[in-house]
């Protein structure tokens, strides 16, 4: 090689070091300066729902921590996996995230359908947006006043009660059957095509058992249209804080909850993520954000991006083996 194409090669290289370094040192400087513009929150359910409740509760404490508004979008479809979908596809630059529920994170994949992403390939994980119990609640009139004798009951008598659920595959049925696996009972399952449905059957006296969220079920609980045997939580809900857990009817270290994640697209830079982690867990710690939470029957949680993972392996593992187990239809 001539000493002119030696020398042109390593200026080539040199200008090559340089531009790289830029590009990175730019990339640090816009991880710190993170963030500059307003940041869109996207859940994939219509605004009132639960999850959209979560969402706005949060954006509200990260907009004052950031320093940049943080704007819930709704894109609602398929379960959530319309909204997650688009936070999938769009740019990893901590601008664009998004509320992922255990729908849309296992339970749509792990029963066979299709949600339109990979979330270990596609997303990366924030936090955990804390969790949600459900209540196991009967109609009025059944013999049973406790978890432990609603169990004896359906052992004694298989296929004796009824339960109700949102639809074959939602949380509560697969809380249901994960209970039933747990102690040993079986119940003939009555899918309905949403809560109202299901709800007016219990108080109807259609319906012996149903698995609801703690919210739906309180007031009617109180007005004392539908008893309730336990809650699946690891602890007591805020909003019906005499009604035991289903681990002190005694059985075993079972636990069921509704959950969001706090996700962004694969590949956002890591100081951005230890922010929008920060700011997180800031508001989970927040007295108005911690009453907000309590009033909704809501348990605040405090996670990094390492726990978040964690929590999302193991319920991703558990949750696959109780559809398994219970034999529910994949497609």
């Amino acid at each position: 090689m001539s000493r002119m194409n030696t020398n042109f090669t390593r200026r080539r290289l040199a200008a090559i070091a340089i531009g790289g370094l830029a590009l990175l040192g730019a990339g640090v400087a816009a991880a710190q300066d993170y963030p500059s513009k307003p940041v869109t929150l996207v859940v994939g359910f219509p605004p009132g729902g639960s999850t959209d409740v979560v969402a706005r509760i949060l954006a509200e404490h990260m907009t004052g921590t950031l320093g940049q508004p943080v704007v819930v979008e709704n894109r609602a479809g398929a379960g959530g996996t319309v909204g997650i979908g688009h936070v999938a596809s769009s740019d990893p630059d901590g601008y664009t995230l998004g509320v992922s529920g255990v729908g849309a994170s296992i339970l749509i994949d792990a029963l066979g359908r299709e949600p339109g992403y990979d979330i270990d390939t596609q997303l990366d994980i924030i936090g955990v947006m804390g969790t949600l119990g459900l209540v196991i609640a009967g109609r009025n009139g059944l013999e049973a006043t406790t978890l432990p004798e609603l169990v004896a009951f359906a052992k004694e008598n298989p296929e004796a009660l009824t339960y109700g659920t949102s639809g074959v595959g939602t949380p509560g049925h697969l809380a249901m059957e994960y209970l039933k696996t747990v102690a040993g009972f079986d119940m003939l399952h009555i899918p309905y095509k949403g809560n109202t449905p299901l709800m007016n059957d219990v108080l109807g006296g259609h319906v012996d058992i149903a698995m609801l969220t703690t919210p739906g079920a309180a007031e009617q609980v109180r007005a004392k249209g539908m008893y309730p045997f336990a809650v699946s939580s690891p602890e007591r809900s805020p909003l019906m804080p005499e009604v035991p857990t289903v681990i002190e009817g005694g059985f075993g270290s079972y636990t069921a909850t509704l959950w969001n994640l706090l996700v962004t697209p694969k590949g956002t830079p890591a100081d951005v993520q230890a922010k929008l982690s920060e700011a997180l867990n800031a508001a989970m710690q927040d007295p108005a954000v911690l009453e907000a939470y309590s009033s909704k029957g809501l348990a605040p949680t405090l996670t990094s991006p390492a726990d978040a993972v964690q929590f999302h392996a193991d319920e991703r593992t558990k949750w696959q083996e109780v559809i398994e187990a219970a034999g529910v239809p994949t497609n």
